[in-house]
This record gives C-alpha cells, structure tokens and sequence, in this order.
C-alpha cells in the first residue's frame, strides 16, 4: 500500500477502512436497491492503492471485496480532497477501474467482476459536474444507436460532503462523525465550523466504546488541526467543555503531542518548506506568462493577483491543466 502522505489520506483510510464505518456508510448512502444486492456480512479490504502517483496529493482510495448479486465483485471508494472540484476526475476514476480490472481478471473464466465506483467529496463548493461517461460525448442526443454502441459508458455514485451541499447525514454515530469531520475541513465560515465541531463531540460522546471514541477523537483532532490554519487550541477546548469536560482536557493532551511533534520535525519540514516553496513561486509565475498569452485581457490584474496568492493544490492543478483550463473553470478555482 501506498504510503500515507498527507492528513486528508490518513484520515480516510483510518476511517473509511473501518469495516463498521465502511457498512454503515454503504447501508446509508447507496441507493436502497443496490444495498440489496450487496452482501454487507462479506466485506474484505484489498491491500494496495490504484491512485496514480501524480494525484497522490489529491486523491485517496480503498477497494473493498464482498458478494454482489452473488458474484464476486468490488466497492471502490475514490475519496477527493481538492479544495475544488476537477471535472476530469470522470476519467480518472475510469482508468482507476481499469487497473482494477487488469489484477482481477479471472483468465480461465474470461471475465471481470463487478465494480460499483463511490466518490466522495468535501470541498470549498457543491459538486455540480457529470457523473456518467456517456453524456460528455459530444452529440450524444442525437447519435443513432449504430453508433452508440462503441462509445464506452458508466456512472459513479457521489457522495458531496463539501460545506456547501444539502446533503442529510445519517447512519450511526461514529459514521456521521467522520463525514461532519470531513464536511468542516474546508468550512470558510468560522462560526459554524465551531458550531459543527461542537456537534462532533456530541458524536463521540455517543460512542458506547469508550476506549474506541478516544481514539477516534484523537484522529479527528489532529486532522483538523492539519488541514486548518484558522482555528485555535484554547477555543476547541472551550467549545469542547460545553458538551464534556473530559474531551476539552483530552484536546489539550492532543494539542502538546503535536507541539513536541512539531519541534522535533521543525528544523527538516523548514528546510523542505523552503526549497518547495520556490518551485512553487516559479511555478506561479510560468502559469501567468502561459494564461496571459492564451486569455490576453481576460487574465485581469485582479486574477493574476489570485494566482500568486493560491494555495498549492490550485497551483499544482492550474500548472498541470495549462493548455486545457478555461478561463470560467480558473475563475472558479481562484474563487
């Protein structure tokens, strides 16, 4: 298995790895019809990541065997944790399945199992992009059936979690737990990210394992004190205290093992920082020369400004879609 290379992968694959979570969520969120189909009492974990390395720093995956129909067949989760949403996530996810494919099919047989594609997704704005191969090809309406049957087709299931969806969260506590987790991680709105964390505690108190939801705080605790730059340790703990003494003091316990964390990884992550954070900057600066050659004087001084302040994720994006980014979809990236 790939290595665990950044918060947002750590916390799905401690999470969604969990066979109670994997259930419940599976239970909860695929259509009922489908539910049906699968054999939740067989559910096996697949060692192994099929993400490509180039999207290593945005995307996160688990496959999970069970019976579907009473085949064998396949649940993969593909967990995108962009701060936007990528349009061509579509084809990612295909080829994904493709891999997939390749390591399980049965030779004597001369067949393939079944693979029913989940993605989920948590960031800045709803997802509002297509999830069926079939309806980006241009023309499709009006293509008559003869030639329809060489176009390859599938639809992924998708799970938006991102602030700004009107997705419900339901299921068990220790489920709903993780998505309010994931959902807060790009909440702009400081007060209601405070207001959801105070929700989250309330999940883990509800926890019967005790010795479980401790760990499970911890992991949540940490995650969003990674992902985020805008919260503070005193007021987690205040928040926290209004629903239970026990996990305000616990946050405090967190918040020194990741300071002690930090000073013994602060000299070598600041190197790091350094030399990346000068790739970076070029990397700024050959985006606004190739955008201002394409777009002339729709890259306004006003985008270029956005550009130089993105984050890295946009960054690293924008620079590897350069030829192909309109300017709406670079709008919206820079929003």
């Amino acid at each position: 298995m790939n290595e665990i290379n950044n918060p947002h992968d750590a916390f799905f694959k401690m999470s969604f790895g969990d066979i109670e979570i994997a259930k419940d969520f599976l239970q909860n969120y695929l259509p009922k019809n489908v539910v049906k189909a699968i054999d939740l009492n067989y559910l096996v974990k697949e060692n192994g990541s099929y993400v490509d390395e180039e999207f290593q720093n945005v995307q996160s995956d688990l496959l999970w065997k069970t019976k579907i129909n009473n085949h064998e067949g396949y649940i993969y989760f593909l967990f995108e944790h962009k701060s936007y949403k990528d349009k061509k996530v579509i084809f990612q996810l295909l080829k994904y399945m493709l891999k997939i494919w390749e390591d399980t099919y049965e030779k004597s047989k001369n067949t393939i199992p079944i693979i029913i594609p989940i993605v989920i997704y948590h960031g800045e704005n709803a997802w509002n992009i297509e999830t069926n191969l079939i309806n980006l090809i241009e023309g499709i309406k009006a293509m008559p059936e003869e030639i329809r049957k060489y176009i390859p087709s599938y639809e992924y299931e998708l799970q938006d979690f991102s602030p700004k969806s009107k997705a419900s969260i339901v299921g068990e506590a220790y489920t709903r737990l993780v998505i309010e987790v994931m959902r807060s991680a790009f909440e702009k709105d400081i007060e209601r990210f405070y207001k959801a964390f105070r929700l989250i505690v309330e999940l883990i108190n509800k926890m019967q394992d005790k010795e479980k939801a401790d760990e499970v705080f911890e992991m949540c605790i940490k995650y969003l004190l990674n992902v985020r730059d805008d919260i503070e340790i005193e007021e987690l703990e205040r928040t926290a205290k209004e629903e239970s003494v026990e996990r305000g003091e616990l946050i405090m316990s967190i918040a020194e093992k990741l300071r002690e964390e930090g000073i013994e990884k602060g000299i070598e992550k600041g190197i790091e920082k350094g030399i990346e954070k000068g790739k970076i900057e070029g990397k700024k600066e050959v985006a606004i020369n190739v955008l201002s050659r394409r777009f002339g004087n729709e890259l306004t001084e006003e985008l270029k400004g956005k550009i130089r302040n993105a984050d890295d994720k946009a960054i690293n994006y924008i620079g590897d879609n350069l030829l192909e980014i309109t300017i709406e979809e670079l709008k919206e990236i820079l929003n």
